[in-house]
């Protein structure tokens, strides 16, 4: 079920994520507290909730600071992003608890970083923002999908493993991206 979520909020994020920019905040705001209430090991109702406290409280920031509404959506697409490289960076330990304190800096400064490009250049970066956090939770659900041969998409236990997902997850972001851009130009 996890997975399933995980791969579902991916596809939107990644490949409609300029769409609709509400839903891009709810679900970036869901997916980044899943990525990290998962990656630091709770249960999987306490994950559910927090995923959607987090895509409530996305929305609500979002809904609250119009003014700021690309820096909001940044700092929420941020944060996805930020969840993702953690667990690179965390890669290889083979424990899956990472240092909480690495986690607790880390994801807000890379979250407040994505902020200030979105504000900076609005839908232009948040074509590729949005694809990077939606392939980044799409390549979470298939690494969570019980199989041996797709963990590593989820946590790289090795150095192969993490260039691998480092791989696929710029690859699906590129595809993602570029049809966001095709898309906007249509409309």
């Amino acid at each position: 079920m996890d997975a399933v979520v995980l791969i579902l909020l991916g596809v939107v994020l990644c490949f409609f994520g300029t769409r609709s920019i509400r839903l891009a905040v709810t679900v970036a705001g869901g997916g980044a507290a899943w990525l990290l209430a998962d990656a630091l090991g709770a249960s999987s109702l306490t994950t559910v909730l927090v995923a959607i406290a987090g895509g409530i409280g996305a929305l609500v920031v979002s809904l609250l600071a119009m003014s700021f509404v690309f820096f909001v959506i940044g700092l929420f697409v941020g944060a996805v992003v930020g969840s993702k490289l953690y667990v690179l960076a965390d890669s290889g330990t083979g424990t899956g608890e990472g240092g909480w304190l690495l986690a607790v800096v880390f994801v807000p400064a890379f979250a407040l970083l994505s902020g200030f490009l979105a504000s900076r250049f609005k839908r232009r970066f948040l074509s590729w923002g949005t694809a990077l956090a939606g392939a980044a939770l799409i390549l979470s659900g298939i690494g969570q999908l019980g199989s041996d041969t797709v963990d590593d998409l989820w946590r790289p236990e090795s150095s192969f493993g993490a260039v691998v997902l480092a791989v696929l997850w710029l690859g699906l972001s590129f595809v993602g991206a570029r049809l966001q851009i095709q898309g906007s130009r249509r409309s």
